[in-house]
């Protein structure tokens, strides 16, 4: 994998475990809501990875 496909993938995914740990020390956490939102975010990843693709001629 290229770097700045794997770059983008650990920083989206270290943003996210960084609110979800922020979330639950403000508040309660709706596990309910993180496993719908959790999915989503693996599809959004996948999307920037694809797109930080290049094309090979």
């Amino acid at each position: 994998m290229k770097a700045d496909r794997l770059s983008f993938a650990l920083g989206v995914i270290a943003l996210l475990v960084g609110g979800l740990a922020l979330w639950a020390n403000y508040g309660t956490i709706d596990w309910r809501l993180v496993g719908l939102v959790a999915p989503i975010g693996l599809v959004v990843i996948g999307i920037g990875m694809l797109a930080l693709t290049k094309a090979h001629h």
